[in-house]
């Protein structure tokens, strides 16, 4: 079927070549090396990086945001939000983790001392992979804009090559022609190592151009000079071919370069270039094997006879100038790791018998059991020592699971529905499991009463807590108490929390199962069988799940214990929804009643008078106004002065503290007495077990409809009611309201009440 569109075949057509040709000239550019070194004079900062200052200046480039956090303001770099698959693999949660792996990275990029081995460890399913796929794809992207160009260079030769004389190496007769195969070449090697141009030059010159370089930029003293461009050599083709072509040509440098073809480069994993990853089972080997078959090296190899070319062999060819990412590095012996000590204490590599210096991050991922081994293998001592490890844990903040939840369930949605509550329960739940108990109670530093506080602390409040939300438990004097320097301390408490408890993936294993179970006839996802399914995984114990291994303290690592508690809590939840929802009421109403019971009480505390609005005299304060409002809250009679005094006492202290007063915070309690007491006059006139009827009769929207049609929509206003404000107010659609209100009758609706 063909699809109208505005959009032309000829403007299509356009749109393609124009963005095709575009790219083409941004990541197509090649020329001599003197015209190369025109551009580095240009922005020697640009054309000078090494990979580490590669990948800091890429981190950067997608730019970065703070946010304030548990007391701390935290640094997110918007690159892990995936801005290349609308933000399919985002990281959520880990911004301090990557934070620290960025300083890792900045201060290699600065040079402040030797680089590392850098290691991302933490338990399975953390995004630890994922963190260093971005960086790739981050790399993919940098290097194809104007500020991430990255260049190398080829060899080239023309078919003129042997036709000039050149003294002692015995090659044909003298005359000019294309040798150098400016023209036409017929042969052309890449450096197989991707090497950075700049190497071409001697190194006692080069130290003194790139000094000047930085010194004229205005770079000195911003970033120093990299000590592998001072250092650095060429790989062991292109020193072979250079010091063949300087005795060629007598030491004449600049004829040395025609032979160089500079080419701006683009890092890409699928082309094996400047980023690659080697997997557990990978072969990490190097090797260097002689030229034989390619006609290229044979070609070249021919026209040099004096000299014997190599073709490299490894995963440091591809990941040269750019990022190695050892997956699972810590499932091969240590032992076969060394090679990794001259790789980054030297940056070398041996390629069988020949060696050849190396520019990259190496990262490897690491699980805790492997990271773990490795501590005890006595070989590994030296390794571990050039490490800076990363540690990569669940997530703390139930609020960050949830987005993993819901990322996951977003193609699920057209196939089941996903109650409200249901991904809350089960990340709350999650983070229950990986929560420590505090040791804060017991520091010589705190004073009494925030220990108190402190001492109170159950793994539901610290979840709350952790996710920036007060635990309704807390007074406002021990919210208080809970300072952004108390909550810090508290985040920062204990180094490993969070490596252990339940996976995040165990539980998308199950939301996976809940969205494909053809047995659910209700067409929803819910809380109540969340929590059967996690009982489950409870009943499954600690031979499939390591941390139920974890014996009890109190209400910590009570995992049957926190699904009883988060159940109580949806109970009451789910009560509550189901209380507003069948009651219409006007908020405005409500608010006008509270505000003007404030102001007689205000003036019965004052012993004043009220201006009454329609009559414009001022009169007595209305004691029957007060009765009721003080009625619904169920104030005895003995206690109505001293309530009043009371109440009142809270917006004075309000006041003190400077600021708006938010009359619905300030009097929650308040408003939801007054609107329970009208929901249980509404509740007693509803004719729950009609609703029932109704619900259990209509599985579908379309079923409910049918029904409305058949009979009267009059009998059915309460069901109507109920089902379009849980709808409007709190996002259910039919099929989760049907069965969230159906367990309300038969589990919460007080008996007698149907």
């Amino acid at each position: 079927m063909k699809v109208p569109t505005n959009i032309s075949e000829k403007d299509i057509v356009g749109f393609v070549m124009d963005s095709t040709r575009d790219r083409y000239e941004r990541l197509s550019w090649q020329g001599d090396f003197i015209d190369y070194l025109a551009r580095v004079a240009e922005d020697p900062y640009k054309h000078t990086r090494t990979s580490y200052q590669l990948v800091r200046d890429m981190l950067t480039s997608f730019g970065m945001e703070t946010f304030e956090d548990n007391g701390e303001t935290v640094t997110r770099y918007k690159l892990f939000n995936d801005p290349f698959d609308d933000s399919k693999n985002c990281i959520y949660g880990l911004d301090r983790n990557i934070a620290r792996l960025a300083r890792y990275i900045e201060a290699s990029a600065n040079e402040e001392g030797k680089e590392r081995i850098l290691i991302l460890h933490g338990p399975v399913g953390t995004a630890k992979t994922s963190i260093v796929d971005l960086i790739g794809r981050g790399l993919e992207h940098f290097t194809a804009s104007r500020d991430g160009e990255v260049y190398s260079f080829s060899w080239r030769f023309g078919k003129d090559f042997n036709s000039e004389g050149t003294g002692s190496m015995g090659f044909g007769a003298k005359g000019g022609g294309d040798t150098a195969g400016k023209i036409n070449p017929v042969a052309v090697l890449p450096s197989q190592m991707h090497d950075h141009p700049l190497l071409l030059i001697p190194r006692p010159e080069r130290r003194r151009l790139l000094e000047k370089m930085f010194s004229l930029g205005g770079i000195e003293g911003k970033r120093p000079i990299p000590h592998k461009l001072l250092e650095g050599e060429l790989d062991y083709n292109s020193r072979q071919i250079y010091e063949f072509l300087i005795r060629k040509y007598k030491g004449n440098w600049l004829k040395v370069m025609d032979h160089v073809l500079v080419q701006r480069v683009q890092f890409s994993e699928a082309a094996g270039f400047g980023i690659t990853k080697i997997p557990p089972e990978g072969n990490v080997e190097t090797a260097s094997q002689p030229v034989t078959i390619d006609e290229n090296f044979g070609f070249i190899a021919n026209l040099l006879t004096s000299i014997s070319l190599v073709r490299f062999v490894g995963k440091y060819v591809k990941g040269n100038r750019g990022i190695v990412h050892y997956s699972d590095i810590f499932k091969k012996p240590a032992n076969y790791l060394q090679h990794l000590l001259a790789a980054v204490e030297e940056h070398r590599m041996d390629f069988g018998e020949v060696g050849t210096d190396i520019d990259c991050v190496i990262i490897g991922t690491t699980n805790v059991h492997e990271y773990l081994s490795l501590r005890q293998d006595p070989i590994s001592k030296a390794l571990r020592s050039r490490i800076r490890k990363v540690d990569v844990p669940y997530m703390r903040n139930y609020l960050d699971e949830e987005k993993i939840y819901r990322r996951g369930l977003r193609q699920a949605a057209h196939r089941m529905k996903i109650a409200p509550h249901t991904t809350e329960i089960a990340s709350r739940w999650a983070v229950m499991t990986r929560l420590e108990p505090t040791r804060l109670p017991d520091s010589k530093e705190l004073d009494d009463e925030t220990k108190k506080v402190l001492a109170r602390i159950t793994p539901a409040m610290k979840t709350s807590i952790y996710a920036g939300v007060f635990p309704p438990e807390l007074s406002e004097r021990e919210r208080q108490k809970l300072s952004e320097r108390i909550r810090r301390l508290l985040w920062n408490e204990h180094k490993y929390e969070g490596m252990n408890g339940v996976p995040t993936r165990v539980l998308q294993n199950l939301f996976s199962d809940l969205c494909e179970d053809d047995n659910n006839a209700d067409g929803c996802v819910t809380p109540f069988r969340m929590f059967d399914l996690l009982e489950d995984i409870i009943n499954q114990g600690a031979e499939n799940h390591d941390f139920l291994a974890r014996d009890a303290s109190g209400p910590w690592f009570d995992f049957q214990g926190f699904i009883d508690e988060l159940r109580s809590s949806y109970d009451d939840v789910l009560r509550r929804e189901i209380e507003d929802s069948i009651v219409n009421i006007d908020q405005q109403e409500m608010e006008n009643r509270i505000r003007a019971y404030l102001r007689h009480v205000t003036a019965f505390n004052k012993k004043e008078r009220v201006r009454n609005p329609l009559t414009g005299k001022d009169d007595a304060p209305d004691e029957k106004l007060m009765r009721e409002v003080e009625d619904v809250l169920k104030v005895d009679n003995s206690e109505r002065d001293f309530f009043r005094f009371k109440i009142l006492s809270r917006a004075t202290t309000a006041a003190t503290k400077g600021g708006a007063v938010d009359i619905h915070e300030l009097y929650d309690d308040v408003f939801q007495a007054m609107h329970r007491a009208l929901y249980i006059r509404k509740r007693d006139s509803v004719k729950w077990n009609e609703v029932q009827r109704v619900l259990d009769k209509s599985k579908t929207r379309e079923q409910f409809d049918a029904l409305l049609e058949k009979e009267s929509h009059e009998q059915h206003q309460d069901t109507k009611t109920l089902l379009r404000n849980m709808e409007g107010s709190y996002g259910y659609v039919y099929e989760c309201a049907r069965v969230s209100v159906l367990y309300f009758i038969r589990n919460l609706l007080p008996a007698g009440k149907d």
